[in-house]
């Protein structure tokens, strides 16, 4: 799910689960998987369609959304022929109200400026804060 999620654009090849494992970009949202505070979301139907989770990061090592060591990074992913049908949503609400629930103060990510799924983060009361060549680094604030 994790190269779902980093590989968004449908006519780009999603990376095998071998490649993502060995491709170092992508070790700061693996090492150590589960630490304390890390909390992720899986939606199946006949198997894995989608994937959502988030874990705080350090000012020397993190992922593309970073904006403070308190505030937890959202990764979010739905395969290509399951897009559209409200899994992102579903999962993303999951992942607001786990975060609220465990007192995080806002949660973070990055989005490319032309991915659709920027509409549904803004829907669900994500910012603009950072923006990053053709990134958008985003925050939603506990409050709403």
């Amino acid at each position: 799910m994790l190269g779902e999620a980093a590989v968004w654009p449908p006519d780009k090849p999603t990376p095998t689960a071998d490649e993502v494992m060995a491709d170092p970009r992508y070790a700061p949202y693996l090492a150590g998987w589960p630490r304390h505070g890390d909390h992720g979301l899986v939606a199946e139907q006949d198997g894995p369609v989608g994937a959502a989770w988030y874990r705080t990061y350090t000012e020397a090592t993190h992922g593309h959304g970073f904006v403070a060591d308190d505030v937890p990074e959202l990764s979010i992913a739905v395969i290509a022929s399951r897009r559209h049908e409200g899994i992102g949503r579903r999962l993303l609400i999951g992942l607001i109200e786990a975060s609220v629930a465990q007192g995080c103060r806002a949660l973070s990510l990055s989005v490319a400026e032309n991915n659709p799924a920027r509409g549904l983060y803004e829907s669900a009361g994500f910012v603009l804060v950072e923006k990053h060549g053709h990134t958008c680094v985003m925050v939603r604030n506990a409050a709403g």
